[in-house]
């Protein structure tokens, strides 16, 4: 183990230095707040679609998923569709944000909020989320790469020790570079996050010997019960291993603590507010800095397509999905191990307490390899958290300088003052972040839990700027903190603030805390909306609508075929994530017959899942291309421009003249023969 800490070391000081690199290379250039903050709206493609694409998902998936779907199974590996509904909401609002950021110069999202709700109360409302949203979230991750240094150190060097010292270097280059330092280092980042899953899944596979060993799944689930749930008494088709199924359509329960659901949470109607509820991620105040930074909104298009549904999902429906389950075969399981079913003993046993070390104990096993590739691999699960961790820090200190300390402290601030604070908002929210994570690990956990569903409750917000002038500021205002108060009392954080007085449990009726908020919020914003007397906003709202509607349409050619989108949208919905998920627990065989009867050769569940989600990616692909929700626009967008007519505007050139082709992807191309041609050599 030794050897393996000094090499993983060797690669983290290279590592090291690349941000170093980046943090020094970048310290003197930002002279104005749009370098700093959005690096000069000049975020190339490429660059977006690798950095994007680890900050959005490495953090949130890379321990995660893989440990879950060992505990719940294909219940649970069919919330991978996190792949096709977070680039949903991409799609439906980033386009739209980019345009009103390139009218009106917003650089913070409460920028935009402000100019378009005329409301304070809104705007620190937003702020508060945002900040909530990623002190916590910041807590987990940062703990979570103390915990890797500890175990491959073997307890020698602790969690806590680690997990401050690592942080020093994600501070210095994001606080000192800004957005530009962040996404250059992003961009690695992305390749060692990519090299991980690879990884994993090659790795799993050769464990395994091939997806044949799932006949020995097969025999095993006849006398083993898998996971923690056990069956789904009657509930999704009959009596099935939850382990292998869905428990139902919905079940009214009074949800985990109270009244548990039969064969565990993970019913259609919970895979559905969960999937749905991790838009939050890209609605929350973060992501919307990383939609103005871009130069073009295809920019989105790559991401949306290839980086999350393609690439991400690869990961999570095929790698984790086979390192989850295929560790009960490995060792991790006890019961499989005590009635002679597991294949090898790669892994320890696992108890259910400890699954989350699942992917810690994977980099483990190339011990008998070579030490190299555990320390290697240790730096790119390092890599993939803190690509999360600097996305979060960078946009949350951000909107602590300009949505709260300009318009409320010092409005004449100068820029120098204001970057100073910047920096400074940084520093404290990081120190906060890492004290929480130091002291009160399980507070933080607990508080974590809300983040994603706290910034799902911006859907209607931004339905309203994006979508709906009708929507009001009150409307909006009450629905968002309404939503707020409902998504915490259906977890475990209002269970605790209640002294666990509540007559239900978390997530009742198996739904994700995030849609039982949404559905209170809508209300609330909708009807106050509707009903409301006196609107003397309304113009104003329309007018920015106005602007975007005479920039953004569908191609004359497509026109006919936009009820199309309704209809494919509603059936992928329906089926994959929504009740139809259900006739996956059997339409390829039943996992608890034989398996001569699996169709397949695999659980009927889990070809199911595949299947609707190389359907979500060609669903993602039509509406950002054919439907033009992540195309350019129509016409040219210039400052002032909003009540000029289109061939005005034409004449004055725009940020379009500027584009230009750039050498990223071949340059990318390049380096990657030339890697390939390095690796094969060295491997004859």
């Amino acid at each position: 183990m030794l050897t393996s800490l000094l090499w993983f070391f060797f690669f983290l000081a290279i590592y090291w230095s690349f941000c170093l690199f980046w943090g020094a290379r970048t310290l003197r250039k930002n002279h104005t707040p749009e370098s700093y903050y959005l690096a000069d709206r000049g975020v190339s493609s490429w660059v977006f679609f690798f950095a994007a694409t680890a900050a959005t998902f490495a953090g949130i998936t890379i321990i995660t998923y893989p440990s879950l779907i060992y505990l719940d199974g294909y219940s649970f590996l069919a919330t991978s569709a996190i792949v096709i509904t977070i680039p949903l909401g991409t799609i439906l609002f980033f386009k739209r944000q980019w345009m009103l950021s390139r009218k009106f110069n917003f650089i913070t999202p409460g920028e935009m909020y402000f100019k378009y709700y005329k409301s304070n109360t809104l705007r620190i409302v937003i702020l508060i989320i945002g900040l909530f949203f990623a002190v916590p979230f910041l807590g987990i991750l940062l703990g979570a790469t103390g915990g890797l240094v500890e175990f491959i150190s073997a307890g020698e060097i602790s969690r806590d020790s680690a997990m401050w010292v690592l942080t020093t270097v994600v501070l210095f280059y994001v606080v000192s570079g800004g957005f530009k330092s962040m996404v250059s280092v992003g961009v690695v980042q992305s390749w060692l996050f990519f090299i991980l899953f690879l990884t994993i899944g090659l790795g799993t596979l050769n464990y395994l010997g091939g997806i044949d060993v799932f006949e020995q799944f097969a025999i095993a689930s006849n006398f083993i019960s898998f996971g923690s749930w056990g069956t789904t008494e009657g509930y999704g088709g009959g009596e099935l291993q939850s382990y292998f199924s869905v428990p139902g359509v919905i079940q009214w329960v009074a949800g985990i603590g109270k009244n548990n659901p039969a064969g565990g949470p993970w019913t259609s109607v919970m895979i559905l507010s969960f999937t749905m509820s991790y838009m939050g991620i890209v609605l929350s105040p973060t992501f919307s800095m990383w939609s103005y930074s871009v130069k073009s909104p295809r920019s989105f298009y790559f991401y949306q397509v290839w980086g999350s549904g393609a690439i991400v999902g690869v990961f999570l429906f095929l790698f984790a999905g086979l390192l989850g389950v295929g560790a009960h075969l490995l060792g991790a399981n006890a019961d499989v191990n005590a009635n002679g079913f597991a294949i090898s003993n790669i892994f320890p046993e696992i108890s259910n307490i400890d699954q989350a070390s699942l992917i810690f104990y994977f980099i483990k096993s190339f011990e008998v390899y070579s030490p190299t590739i555990v320390g290697f691999l240790g730096v790119c699960i390092i890599a993939a958290l803190q690509s999360t961790i600097a996305a979060f820090l960078m946009t949350s200190g951000s909107m602590a300088a300009r949505d709260l300390y300009k318009p409320y402290i010092d409005k004449e601030a100068s820029w120098s003052r204001e970057l100073l604070v910047a920096r400074l908002s940084m520093l404290l929210l990081c120190i906060a972040a890492l004290y929480l994570a130091t002291y009160f690990e399980t507070s933080l956990i607990l508080m974590g839990g809300l983040a994603i569903a706290f910034g799902f409750q911006l859907f209607p917000v931004l339905l309203g700027v994006i979508w709906f002038p009708w929507i009001t500021k009150n409307g909006a205002t009450l629905g968002l903190i309404m939503g707020l108060i409902f998504v915490i009392l259906s977890e475990t954080f209002g269970h605790k603030l209640t002294g666990n007085s509540l007559p239900w449990g978390r997530w009742p009726l198996t739904i994700y805390s995030g849609v039982w908020g949404l559905i209170f919020n809508v209300t609330i914003c909708f009807l106050s909306s509707l009903f409301a007397n006196n609107d003397k906003d309304k113009e104003h709202r329309n007018k920015i609508h106005s602007f975007l509607n005479s920039h953004m349409g569908i191609h004359p050619s497509r026109v006919k075929i936009k009820s199309l989108a309704y209809v494919l949208f509603l059936i992928w919905i329906f089926f994959s994530i929504g009740p139809g998920i259900i006739f996956g627990n059997m339409i390829f065989g039943i996992a608890g017959d034989s398996f001569n009867s699996w169709t397949m050769g695999l659980p009927s569940l889990w070809v199911y899942q595949i299947i609707w989600w190389a359907m979500g990616v060609l669903l993602i692909w039509f509406l950002a291309n054919k439907m033009d929700l992540s195309t350019l626009p129509k016409k040219p967008i210039l400052s002032g421009d909003e009540f000029l007519s289109p061939d005005d505007v034409e004449e004055k050139g725009n940020y379009i003249d500027k584009l230009g082709g750039g050498y990223g992807w071949p340059l990318i191309l390049i380096a990657l023969a030339v890697a390939t041609v390095i690796l094969s050599v060295y491997a004859l």
